[in-house]
């Protein structure tokens, strides 16, 4: 089961993927379904997807949701002298768009390479919305552009990638998705893979506005977010507990880590980590916004959109793929529990109850 999660990985790794431009991505999760007939697929005007694994149903749909996009270009067009005019879409510091950048543009099957000769203009550090390169070869119109890193490897624990988030958390879903038919039957849960959530959380909310989703769904945000110094690579993945500009549900919230913790008790080699996980945002801050209640799940990032530890440089992104391995069996026990998911609070309630009840002559 482990190798093949990590050949899902490093397949989807391989491919070209940016904001609005992930028809690669979209492409191999299509095949994907396509060829387990179990699965039902949906998708949206927008361009997201929405697969169905079918098993016994819960009083609420469980849903998951990773996006398939990562920060990169979209090919504009050709100029006089083998140069490229190119659109940015991603939240990457503009320091970083220095001429002689090398990057990678994916077009007619093949990587063309090229570096950074100009860039429109830098405003409050943000990227270029532009950027202009000299180009080795022609690149058609629409092409994917990304930094110029290797395809992605396993070095010991580590897989590094020219871009993981939040590719990474697309594979360990199709992972889990496979391990659950392969198990045979169990509780029905549903995976929504999300377009453009670098350019502003795009698919994410017009799956929303559209209506696309179950109204009384449980959404949980499968992301790979920025390391922090107390929320390490190899420590285990981590129930998010919020992100940057939110505070998740908390009944999500403790669901999720009770499963955590139930599973760290039966098995002592399973570790995960429970965090504010505030270097960035993610979409189940989209989905408190529309109503939803919602959770968020995490691997702990290393050069989180491919900015280098030391910030002053550009790097390969990795993971650690014990992470990765614990994540997918976390969904697992997630799914089966679901049942159970709403208890917490009123056991907690009733115990605030009882001891009110035996310690309110001391008041």
């Amino acid at each position: 089961m482990k190798k093949n999660a990590e050949r899902i990985a490093l397949e989807l790794l391989t491919l070209p993927t940016a904001p609005f431009n992930e028809s690669a991505v979209v492409g191999w999760i299509e095949r994907f379904v396509a060829a387990r007939l179990e699965l039902k697929l949906r998708r949206d005007r927008f361009g997201n997807f929405l697969v169905r694994r079918p098993g016994r149903r819960s009083a609420r749909p469980l849903l998951f949701v990773a996006h398939m996009d990562h920060p990169g270009m979209t090919a504009l067009e050709m100029l006089p002298g083998s140069l490229l005019r190119a659109r940015w879409d991603g939240n990457v510091p503009g320091r970083l768009f220095v001429n002689g950048t090398r990057a990678r543009f994916f077009s007619d099957g093949k990587w063309v390479r090229g570096e950074i000769v100009a860039t429109s203009e830098i405003i409050d550090g943000r990227a270029p919305a532009q950027v202009t390169f000299k180009m080795r070869g022609p690149v058609a119109p629409g092409a994917v552009g990304m930094w110029d890193f290797p395809d992605p490897v396993v070095s010991g624990n580590r897989l590094t990638a020219r871009g993981c988030d939040d590719v990474a958390g697309v594979a360990g879903l199709l992972a889990f998705l496979d391990e659950s038919l392969r198990s045979g039957a169990g509780r029905e849960f549903q995976v929504l893979f999300t377009r453009a959530e670098e350019a502003g959380f795009v698919g994410a909310i017009g799956a929303c506005e559209g209506k696309f989703l179950p109204r009384n769904a449980v959404a949980i945000s499968i992301e790979t977010s920025k390391a922090l110094a107390n929320a390490r690579q190899g420590d285990g993945p981590i129930v998010r507990v919020g992100d940057r500009m939110t505070a998740f549900t908390p009944a999500v919230t403790d669901f999720l880590s009770a499963t955590a913790a139930g599973l760290a008790k039966q098995d002592p080699g399973f570790k995960f980590q429970r965090r504010l996980m505030d270097g960035g945002t993610c979409e189940a801050t989209v989905f408190t916004a529309y109503g939803y209640e919602a959770g968020g799940l995490c691997l702990p990032l290393g050069n989180y959109h491919n900015i280098a530890s030391k910030g002053n440089r550009l790097g390969a992104e990795f993971i650690d793929l014990r992470d990765y391995h614990a994540l997918i069996r976390l969904y697992g026990a997630i799914v089966e529990r679901f049942g159970e998911y709403g208890e917490g609070s009123g056991k907690f309630k009733a115990w605030c109850r009882s001891q009110l009840a035996r310690r309110k002559r001391d008041i």
